[in-house]
């Protein structure tokens, strides 16, 4: 009973106190989340709505502007809901009553128009609707910002708990070890060959084998302590597997959320990209830019599944060149080479696109020279093998070196370290559970070349990871 109890209810403490853990840490990035997407809304929508009413294009009474402060509204209700902290419930706050000072501005138009009054009266309070809209997405991302830090605070206490758990595991499986050698002495003459038998199991668990099983002996009074051996190997084995797989859990949710931070930056300067391309009338690169981001997000996004066809993933990273071919022009050139038997494997999303950008940023833009980025993909064997290439600045050796150790060791609090190339990293770790997935080559003043090798992912994993036709048409 002893040894049973000593396994049995530390186990059971540390699944209780970590499924408490992960439902709050998954509750922080649910809120992320949908902060973001309320940012999305802030800044893409409100203005162009209230625009159409003063513009005439379209009557005070029959535009949604109301309806869309409702939403707006709506959603900080439920931000306000989930907040972690006091500071968060106060940015909430604020900013209602940035909403209500829009909600104003509407209304004060709605006025004008039914008075009459002058159409520069209404471009006034258009542009004080502007400020007031980035206003209130600078609140809405300081939100953003203060639950990040909860989620770092939140991971930094689970793992210094998983430290205290394992510490106090080792100290009971100490204990009980010392108590079976405590007794071994005292049944040695009677029962001399059953207690070799459990000591050679015992020494087998203190050497990491926990798959190791004794049958019951002749003797009765031996049941007891043999039944608890096993018990205690087999509840050993499945708390270290389980803390594993927890471990594993936190950091593709780690890295989620700093995939979530990506996105919304590359979007901006897309976006303020597409603005230049109008301004100057370029009306085919507007629609090619807005056509190739719109094809980069429905990718990305891949209703939130983790794993996609080689030909998707080609598809990404194209959208991705096509819109930065849009913003560099003749300074960028790429070519993609992938071959034509691998187009219908399953992979992890989201590999390649991290490593071109880092050839082009770290690179090629870091050059006064036409640049050109190289993608290729070949089968061998078993794995499918993805090189990108650049004659960008590359790098010195001490700075090669050190990048290869950040993607062993790296600092995620440490925002000036770029987590691109280590995001891509990492999940390969997690995802294909191997170690050497990435590697880098670089030579100074010639160019780096990136190496990603993935096994190839059986048969009966694609059905999950690739969406259907009609999947993909409800998509786009």
């Amino acid at each position: 009973m002893v040894i049973i109890l000593a396994t049995l209810v530390p186990f059971l403490m540390s699944s209780l106190y970590y499924n408490i853990t992960l439902n709050q840490y998954e509750g922080i990035i649910e809120n992320v989340y949908s902060a973001n997407s309320l940012s999305s809304v802030v800044q893409d929508e409100i203005y162009p709505t209230i625009w159409r009413v003063v513009s005439g294009k379209t009557k005070f009474e029959e535009n949604t502007q109301y309806e869309l402060i409702d939403r707006i509204e709506s959603r900080l209700d439920e931000l306000d809901r989930n907040a972690n902290s006091g500071e968060n419930s106060y940015l909430i706050e604020v900013a209602r009553n940035t909403l209500e000072t829009l909600d104003s501005y509407v209304d004060q138009i709605g006025e004008n128009i039914v008075e009459s009054r002058p159409i520069s009266e209404n471009e006034e309070l258009l542009g004080e609707i502007l400020a007031v809209s980035d206003l209130l997405y600078d609140i809405i991302q300081q939100f953003v910002a203060a639950e990040m830090e909860i989620a770092h605070l939140q991971n930094a206490r689970i793992q210094r708990s998983l430290e205290i758990m394992t510490f106090i595991q080792i100290a009971i499986f100490a204990a009980i070890l010392m108590f079976l050698f405590r007794n071994y002495w005292q049944l040695n003459h009677s029962i001399n060959k059953p207690v070799i038998r459990l000591k050679t199991m015992a020494s087998k668990i203190a050497q990491g084998d926990l798959s190791i099983r004794v049958k019951k002996p002749e003797i009765s009074e031996l049941d007891e302590l043999t039944d608890s051996l096993n018990t205690m190997a087999e509840k050993l084995g499945s708390l270290i597997e389980s803390n594993v797989q927890k471990q594993q859990n936190l950091q593709k949710a780690e890295m989620k959320a700093l995939q979530a931070q990506i996105a919304p930056h590359f979007m901006y300067n897309t976006l303020d990209t597409i603005l230049s391309l109008a301004e100057d009338g370029q009306n085919e690169e507007v629609v090619k830019t807005t056509l190739a981001l719109s094809n980069f997000f429905r990718l990305s996004l891949n209703k939130g599944r983790d794993w996609v066809t080689v030909a998707e993933e080609k598809s990404h990273v194209e959208s991705y060149l096509a819109i930065q071919k849009i913003r560099y022009g003749a300074i960028l050139d790429y070519e993609i080479d992938i071959s034509e038997d691998m187009l219908g494997e399953c992979m992890l999303k989201i590999l390649l696109q991290p490593l071109v950008e880092n050839a082009i940023y770290h690179g090629i833009k870091k050059t006064r020279r036409r640049g050109c980025v190289k993608l290729s993909g070949i089968r061998q064997d078993e794995y499918l093998v993805f090189t990108v290439e650049d004659n960008g600045l590359g790098m010195k050796e001490e700075e090669l070196l050190a990048l290869r150790e950040n993607l062993i060791h790296y600092d995620v609090s440490n925002p000036d370290m770029g987590f691109g190339m280590y995001n891509v990293y990492k999940r390969v770790q997690l995802y294909y559970e191997i170690d050497d997935g990435l590697s880098v080559e670089s030579e100074f003043q010639k160019g780096s070349k990136m190496t990603l090798r993935l096994p190839v992912i059986a048969d009966s994993v694609s059905p999950k990871a690739i969406p259907s036709s009609e999947e993909e048409k409800n998509v786009v």
